[in-house]
């Protein structure tokens, strides 16, 4: 398994919410700031047409003499022309006169410069303070058809427009804000049923890890189905490799048999057609290649894994074991127990499992006195397949720290024709080797002997 201690990247869905939330978030934002500022515009232009209101007002209400003063009857439409510091200010300017409405009062407004008859001139306030200012130029014409120019300046307090655009602004930010939880909550639930079928294919082969089911089954959209297709013809393939090994290995052993059997059938051992040394030489032989090719072809047919076997239980192969070599090794009357980690499960071969088991097992009873001892728990128990421990102890002479090493070697093959703890260690060391496991020797509480295997999660 890989190390590393950095963090779990973010999910799938995850990463989706948080970047389809930050978009939204922006989008909405952009939005916003958008409206804000098509409403300022919106509310700046109505103001000026307003003030373009009060300048008609004022000239509907005066009246110019024939010196060029100004007579103003004061009802006006708007009453806040008459109320000192309203907000609304009007100063009208002829050529020697200056007339200033009555809202005026008290208000130290700047002075402005005159426009010409027929002009415009329109400016908003700048800084923190000041007033949205219209001057507006008419030619008024007297009864000897003599031309008097006036100016006529509004100026209406930004608090006015602050007002109106402020309310407009956090109503506008409520709304967004509201639609924005609104539509995070449908994304997230658009979101979390898009991803269910793969949460359902995720969960389906961590069902196939577990060994609860042997292929996916479940229906899924079109756009998963070939994955599902390919992962179960990928399963059907393993299993099929698998089938094909084993009936090769069983073919090979078969086609081996009977030309072996020929062969020492032939051999000359007591027809004297032969020195009776050589005779004794090839049967010597026949016997050693028939006993390599039984071991190899069957350590070969257990170091053939499968990536995905359904899981074994331990207890019930150790049960088989010991039952077993009771009666092989009834004379000596050994005491056999086991403590297991309760449903403990193997994710592997049924017959590495046995074999793995059952080599170590057999040396302990081989060797022991009275006593065989075996004891096994759960590797990386947060795994999806996880891993064994097994270790066996027996209270026989042991075996010497100067072999452990060489025991050990991974390839180390030592003699395969030596009993105990040398071609069943041998497999051992093949079969833990294969589940990319590790073997350990020790000495056992019990005076002997002590294994330990550790096969990891897969």
């Amino acid at each position: 398994m890989a190390g590393g201690t950095g963090l779990r990247p973010f999910s799938l869905l995850s990463r989706l919410a948080l970047t389809a939330s930050l978009v939204l978030v922006i989008a909405l934002g952009l939005v916003g700031f958008a409206l804000d500022a098509a409403n300022h515009r919106g509310a700046v232009s109505a103001l000026q047409m307003r003030m373009e209101s009060y300048v008609y007002q004022v000239l509907a209400a005066m009246e110019v003499t024939a010196g060029g003063g100004f007579e103003m009857d004061g009802d006006f439409a708007d009453p806040r022309l008459t109320r000192p510091d309203s907000g609304i200010y009007i100063q009208v300017r002829g050529e020697h006169e200056l007339w200033r409405s009555a809202s005026t009062l008290g208000q130290p407004l700047s002075d402005w410069a005159q426009v010409s008859p027929g002009q415009v001139m329109f400016s908003e306030p700048t800084g923190g303070a000041g007033f949205f200012t219209l001057v507006y130029g008419i030619g008024w014409q007297l009864d000897d058809e003599s031309i008097v120019p006036i100016s006529v300046a509004v100026l209406v307090d930004q608090g006015e427009l602050e007002t109106q655009t402020s309310a407009f602004r956090g109503g506008l930010w409520r709304s967004l804000g509201s639609a924005g939880v609104i539509l995070l909550l449908a994304q997230v639930v658009i979101l979390i049923f898009g991803f269910r079928p793969l949460r359902n294919v995720a969960a389906d082969v961590a069902r196939i890890e577990s060994g609860q089911a042997p292929r996916l089954e479940g229906h899924y959209p079109i756009e998963l189905e070939p994955l599902a297709r390919n992962v179960n013809r990928l399963l059907e393939t393993e299993k099929s490799n698998q089938a094909r090994i084993r009936n090769a290995l069983d073919s090979l052993a078969h086609s081996l048999k009977t030309p072996l059997a020929v062969i020492q059938a032939a051999l000359p051992l007591k027809s004297g057609e032969a020195p009776a040394d050589r005779s004794a030489m090839m049967q010597n032989a026949v016997d050693e290649m028939s006993h390599l090719i039984a071991t190899r072809l069957e350590r070969a047919g257990t170091t053939a894994r499968r990536s995905l076997a359904e899981p074994v239980e331990v207890q019930n192969q150790l049960q088989r074991i010991f039952d077993s070599l009771q009666k092989v090794y009834s004379h000596k009357m050994i005491r056999s127990w086991s403590t297991l980690e309760k449903e403990l499960v193997f994710y592997g071969e049924q017959r590495d499992l046995l074999e793995l088991m059952g080599n170590l097992v057999d040396n302990a009873f081989k060797y022991g006195k009275y006593q065989v001892f075996v004891s096994a728990g759960v590797l990386e128990s947060s795994a999806a397949r996880p891993g064994i421990w097994l270790k066996v102890e027996d209270d026989g002479p042991g075996i010497s720290e100067s072999k452990w090493a060489g025991l050990l070697q991974r390839g180390s093959r030592g003699d395969e024709r030596v009993e105990g703890h040398g071609l069943g260690l041998a497999i051992v060391m093949e079969l833990v080797t294969a589940y990319g496991g590790e073997v350990s020797i020790g000495h056992s509480d019990l005076g002997g002997a002590m294994i330990r295997v550790q096969i990891p999660a897969s």
